[in-house]
C-alpha cells in the first residue's frame, strides 16, 4: 500500500473538484459578482469558485476543508510584489514571463507553467521584462478548518 502525502491529498481532491463542476453546496464566486480583494500592495484577486468541504477519514471524524479558485493579478503595472503566506496553493502563470522567489528560491517562470506554495511561505512576484506590463496567475488553493 502506498503512502498519501498531503500534496497527494491535495492533486486528488483537485481532480475530483474538477472532474464534478457543480456539487451541493458549492459557490458560485464570479457568478454572485465577486468583489476583488487586495493580497498585498500591487496584487489583487478575484474569486471564480469556493466551496466548504468535508473530507472524511477512515474510522475518525471529518475534516473542514476550504478549496477556492481564483484569479490573480498585478495591478497598475506594479513590478514586484510579495504575497504573504495565503494557505497552501498551486499557482499556473497565465501570461507572460515571471520571476518567482519561494522560501529564497528564484526561479524563471512562463506562461502555463504550475508550482505549488506550501501554507506559510510567502512568495515575491517580479517582472522583468521592460515590455511586459503585468501578470496573471490562476491560483487553487486549499485551506484548513473554515
Amino acid at each position: 500500500m502506498r503512502h498519501t502525502t498531503g500534496t497527494d491529498f491535495f492533486v486528488a481532491l483537485v481532480t475530483f473538484l474538477l472532474a464534478v463542476p457543480t456539487l451541493a453546496g458549492a459557490q458560485n464566486a464570479a457568478a454572485a459578482g465577486a468583489p476583488e480583494k487586495t493580497l498585498a500592495p500591487g496584487m489583487a484577486a478575484v474569486a471564480r469558485y469556493a466551496e466548504k468541504l468535508e473530507v472524511p477519514h477512515k474510522g475518525k471524524a471529518s475534516t473542514s476543508m476550504q478549496v477556492e479558485f481564483s484569479n490573480w493579478t498585478t495591478l497598475n503595472r506594479t513590478r514586484e510584489t510579495t504575497i504573504p503566506p495565503q494557505g497552501f496553493y498551486i499557482a499556473t502563470l497565465v501570461n507572460g514571463t515571471a520571476v518567482t522567489v519561494i522560501n529564497g528560491e528564484e526561479k524563471v517562470r512562463h506562461a502555463g507553467e504550475m508550482w505549488a506554495v506550501q501554507d506559510g511561505q510567502s512568495m515575491s512576484v517580479k517582472i522583468t521584462d521592460k515590455k511586459q506590463e503585468n501578470v496573471g496567475l490562476e491560483i487553487v488553493s486549499i485551506r484548513g478548518g473554515h
